[in-house]
């Protein structure tokens, strides 16, 4: 069986103009000493993240677009609070990140279940396990199932929130 996080990865790596991402799970698996450091009011360790970060700008120099839009689940978990306040070194990398709530992504008839376009040519479909660590990457290019995939994405970006328009950081 192929590993889903190495399949991701050489999607990273082949996409040629764009990555889109719906992601709309309460609680991924995290790192629960960044989550603890979170819980005590300490800033982020940005070890962890640089690599990714790193990526971003390349990409994004490179002249390619990493967009995303995040569900909020009401009310929002511990872990997509942490999230929120954990984004704006991903926009700062050049992600553009919006958010919507679970009541309005349910009005617009998302799916349950995350997903990456490319390319607006393929889709890769992400299924979790109990462990909130992704367990299958289910790649599709059949021309119905990514002009789906386009249009929940073209319903869902113009009524997402922008990052900076959603969240302003806490003052010290």
């Amino acid at each position: 069986m192929t590993d889903p996080n190495q399949q991701l990865d050489l999607l990273f790596g082949s996409f040629a103009r764009s990555s889109w991402r719906w992601e709309c799970q309460g609680d991924y698996a995290i790192d629960a000493a960044a989550l603890q450091r979170w819980r005590d009011g300490r800033p982020a360790d940005m070890t962890r993240k640089a690599p990714w970060l790193q990526y971003i700008r390349e990409i994004t120099a490179a002249g390619k677009t990493f967009d995303r839009v995040r569900m909020l689940t009401e009310p929002p978990t511990e872990y997509l609070r942490w999230l929120v306040e954990q984004t704006d070194s991903n926009i700062d990398a050049g992600e553009d990140i919006r958010w919507i709530t679970q009541s309005a992504a349910a009005e617009l008839g998302m799916p349950s279940y995350d997903f990456y376009l490319f390319d607006d040519s393929r889709v890769a479909i992400m299924r979790f396990g109990p462990d909130k660590l992704l367990s299958d990457l289910e790649i599709r290019d059949e021309p119905d199932v990514v002009a789906r995939h386009r249009a929940y994405r073209d319903a869902v970006w113009p009524r997402a929130m922008p990052h900076s328009d959603y969240y302003a950081p806490r003052s010290t």
